[in-house]
């Protein structure tokens, strides 16, 4: 890893306490890092659902000590069939997220480390699964962090996933022209309306030369259109320039994640006890 612990995240990774509960076809397993003691208490709990919970390059890793250094309890684990989870090992589909894994982490959070509010955060399928929990725990949620999920039943034909936006907004008008439009995936539509009609706060990230791009701008039109001036407020849209959908782009989706994230804190001020220094995680040694 491409990077350096500093005392602040050091001490999270100290206290870190591995936890293991019940998910709906087996046993979950993940890592609860503490806040910081010391630090100004967060009023939520963050929650990285991950395939697996190390992420690429253990970026969720550091994350998590981050953010629990300023004072967010944070939860990573494992989705069923991925690392130390149990379940079957079988690639990830679009059309079955597991929502009810991430409920499970929520309950379990609840019921055990007596947390009550939930920030959720995840990348690609992750993303797709932590949404799916707004199906059960709207009330519970106070905000997700989505980068670059599918939300459309099948693939564009035609593109490669690493061709960029050269056939993005032509893709997109090409579709809609045709007979049968292009069908939302109900595990996006369905907690996307939940997740509307709730009082959470979004982020939906994508790269404007990544190939979901294309798919997203089907829901911009289709859902995002539908939303009252209240909801739309809440619900953020950010396109970053280039590919965010690579190795190359995840350090910049993570570090992005984190400042958002941080927004929630309630003693967040541009005097606030920031235990990081602002630099990207990628640098060091």
């Amino acid at each position: 890893m491409n990077w350096r612990e500093t005392p602040a995240t050091l001490g999270r990774a100290r206290a870190e306490q591995p936890l293991m509960f019940t998910g709906p076809i087996g046993a979950l397993s993940g890592i609860f890092t503490p806040p910081a003691p010391d630090a100004s208490p967060a009023s939520a709990c963050v929650v990285f659902p991950g395939c697996p919970r190390s992420g690429l390059r253990r970026y969720p890793v550091l994350a998590a000590r981050i953010l629990a250094a300023d004072g967010f309890p944070v939860l990573r684990f494992d989705l069923r069939g991925h690392g130390e989870s149990a379940g079957e090992v079988v690639p990830p589909s679009r059309q079955e997220p597991f929502g009810e894994d991430v409920v499970a982490a929520i309950r379990h959070l609840r019921e055990t480390h007596g947390q009550n509010r939930f920030i959720l955060a995840g990348y690609c399928f992750d993303a797709l699964s932590a949404l799916n929990a707004f199906k059960d725990e709207a009330a519970a949620i106070d905000g997700l962090f989505f980068a670059v999920a599918a939300v459309l039943e099948q693939r564009p034909g035609g593109s490669p996933e690493d061709g960029h936006a050269r056939a993005g907004a032509s893709l997109v008008r090409s579709m809609l022209r045709r007979a049968r439009a292009p069908k939302i995936l109900d595990s996006f539509e369905i907690p996307f309306r939940a997740l509307a009609r709730s009082q959470a706060r979004a982020l939906f990230l994508y790269g404007e030369q990544d190939q979901l791009r294309a798919e997203f701008r089907i829901a911009e039109q289709v859902l995002f259109s539908e939303l009252d001036g209240e909801a739309r407020g809440r619900l953020q849209i950010e396109i970053r320039p280039g590919c965010i959908h690579s190795i190359e782009g995840q350090p910049a989706v993570i570090e992005r994640a984190i400042s958002w994230l941080r927004e929630f804190h309630p003693a967040r001020s541009e005097s606030g006890a920031r235990r990081e220094p602002r630099q990207p995680i990628s640098q060091g040694g």
